[in-house]
């Protein structure tokens, strides 16, 4: 994830001095370490590597004497780098959605995680484990860190109507005009399901879906808010499906961007920490599991990333609720079954390729 603005990079920096005021919760001992061990982190960079290294990394070193390696990518990528490396594995924390998790678990490339040796796993709010392989009395299937709410931005410069809905997508102001989600996009098996919905279908009798989402006119398809952010200040995009975090981190750059919650609600996103089967750093992975769990840590990335904190123990003002849409509201963001869509992931992908892009490439 790349596009990160000096402004951004300086706010994360400072969030380490607000970091330093602060009491860790996490009652852990130190991890018996070897002399220059490194824990290897297998995530996205930009605004998440920064702020792993502005909020995580210095108190990570300091409670085990250990540092941080980086695998950075895009996590279609980096899940299949770990495919590959299966039988000798270079990571061990792999940051990816509960999707990911679903799919590395029935791979065999991810293991449970105990909720033993991560005691911080007790405070995390009931809606956070969503993966039920794997998830019981004894561990969960991944450690959930954050979550996001994939939403709709755009310019109020060029909106004539108020938007309200997924269904506003479809209306003829916007063809053209419209930045959306590409095949491969985490949140498109969410967004079929949507489109059926409002088509007469389900998750279940999803072939209205395609047929709606053929209707579309998006003028730019994205895995990424810098794909489209350039065009929304032109004219080029007025309307795109983006996280609400990465359109707050936007309002901070300036540029031209409101968002809202539709009412069929947004679509939640979480962050998963998996454990790599086969780590030779287990219980360094699992204090920096636990650390990321703490209520300083989480209410610091909230407030300076805008994720919201998977912990039921972090407060916010409502100044901060505000500027982390789903932190307060969980009940307006709507949570899939991710195990099911790793299922059909491969098939509807295949879908759109071959049903749904042709229709909008000759628009």
């Amino acid at each position: 994830m790349t596009g990160i603005s000096r402004r951004k990079t300086l706010k994360l920096a400072g969030s380490a001095a607000a970091l330093a005021s602060l009491n860790l919760r996490s009652a852990l001992a130190q991890p018996a370490i070897r002399k220059g061990s490194v824990l290897t982190i297998s995530t996205w960079g930009g605004v998440t590597q920064d702020s792993i290294k502005a909020n995580i990394e210095p108190e990570f070193t300091k409670l085990t004497g250990a540092t941080l390696a980086y695998d950075i990518g895009g996590v279609g990528a980096r899940y299949n780098k770990l495919l590959a490396q299966r039988n000798n594995p270079v990571v061990d924390v792999f940051y990816g959605t509960d999707e990911n998790t679903a799919t590395g678990l029935k791979a065999g490339i991810m293991t449970p995680v105990s909720r033993k040796k991560v005691p911080l796993i007790a405070d995390l709010a009931p809606w956070a484990l969503t993966v039920k392989t794997g998830t019981n009395s004894e561990t969960v299937a991944s450690v959930p860190v954050t979550l996001g709410a994939y939403v709709i931005g755009f310019n109020p410069q060029f909106i004539k109507e108020p938007v309200t809905a997924w269904a506003d997508l479809w209306r003829p102001e916007f063809a053209g005009k419209l930045a959306f989600a590409a095949p491969v996009h985490s949140a498109m098996p969410q967004l079929i399901i949507m489109a059926a919905e409002l088509a007469g279908g389900s998750a279940t009798n999803i072939d209205p879906g395609f047929k709606k989402l053929g209707e579309l006119r998006p003028s730019k398809l994205t895995v990424f808010w810098t794909d489209w952010a350039p065009m929304i200040k032109n004219g080029d995009v007025s309307i795109a499906t983006e996280l609400a975090y990465y359109m707050e981190g936007m309002k901070d750059d300036k540029y031209p961007i409101e968002y809202i919650i539709p009412k069929e609600k947004g679509i939640a996103s979480l962050t998963n920490l998996g454990l790599v089967t086969g780590s030779k750093n287990v219980e360094l992975a699992e204090a920096y599991m636990n650390l990321c769990l703490e209520p300083a840590i989480q209410k610091v990335i909230t407030t300076k990333t805008y994720y919201a904190p998977t912990s039921s123990k972090v407060t916010l003002t409502d100044a901060e609720a505000a500027r982390c849409p789903c932190g307060g509201k969980i009940d307006q963001v709507r949570f899939f079954d991710p195990e099911m869509l790793a299922t059909v992931r491969p098939i509807w992908t295949e879908r759109l390729n071959t049903e749904v892009l042709p229709q909008w490439k000759t628009r």
